[in-house]
């Protein structure tokens, strides 16, 4: 009876929304297929209930729910600043931006399909540039559409691909998966789902500025 439980208790869990706490654990690629980007290597991403946060080996940052700002932490000198969400597609500019390739594409958007990335069940979304160039993104309604990753996740489309931005903002859901399938990228993935887990019990801490942080007067003094 015990086993039933559980058995049924996993089905439940996999294909009903979490509509309270939950914690999806996704891990982006951004220098597979822009270069400029490399220098935060692989970015661990959280998505909580309550809010959104990126980890990398340089900075981190954190933004939650409602909020017009990231928070942008320098672990190692203890240092934070706050940028408003309407300016993370310039600071993408200063960092060196996207090349007049990835600015002038303009795809379409192509046939859904059904299925799962894991355990998790999902919806792929074709973005189609062509006979053979296209990026498939797969979102999922497992959770419930995070408004906080989505301003944000809008910022960076819109500063690397114009084109691909009046696409993406038609796709509904939590991305979870995405490739990219072009010449000189096959399949190259951009991001990846670890994990979904029903309960937050460490969103408090990932959506705040830790001890004895400072303050600092410009997003500049943590590129030092």
């Amino acid at each position: 009876m015990n086993r039933l439980a559980a058995i049924l208790f996993a089905l439940l869990f996999l294909t009903a929304p979490l509509n309270a706490a939950y914690h999806l654990e996704l891990e982006a690629y951004p220098a597979a297929a822009f270069p400029y980007l490399a220098k935060f290597g692989t970015v661990g991403l959280h998505v909580y209930d309550g809010g959104v946060r990126a980890d990398t080996f340089w900075l981190d940052g954190f933004s939650r729910n409602a909020s017009s700002s990231v928070t942008v932490l320098n672990p190692l000198a203890r240092m934070y600043t706050e940028i408003p969400v309407s300016q993370i597609a310039s600071m993408l500019g200063r960092l060196g931006g996207a090349g007049e390739v990835e600015k002038g594409a303009a795809g379409t958007l192509g046939p859904k399909l059904t299925g799962s990335v894991g355990r998790i069940p999902a919806t792929r979304h074709r973005i189609i540039y062509g006979p053979t160039a296209w990026i498939d993104v797969w979102t999922t309604t497992a959770v419930p559409e995070n408004a906080q990753l989505r301003s944000i996740v809008n910022q960076l489309v819109s500063a690397i691909s114009p084109g691909t931005f009046q696409v993406w903002k038609k796709i509904s859901g939590t991305p979870i998966h995405v490739e990219l399938n072009f010449r000189r990228f096959q399949k190259v993935k951009l991001l990846t789902v670890k994990k979904l887990t029903p309960a937050a019990d460490d969103a408090a801490d990932a959506l705040s500025v830790g001890s004895f942080y400072v303050k600092a007067p410009l997003l500049d003094s943590l590129w030092k």
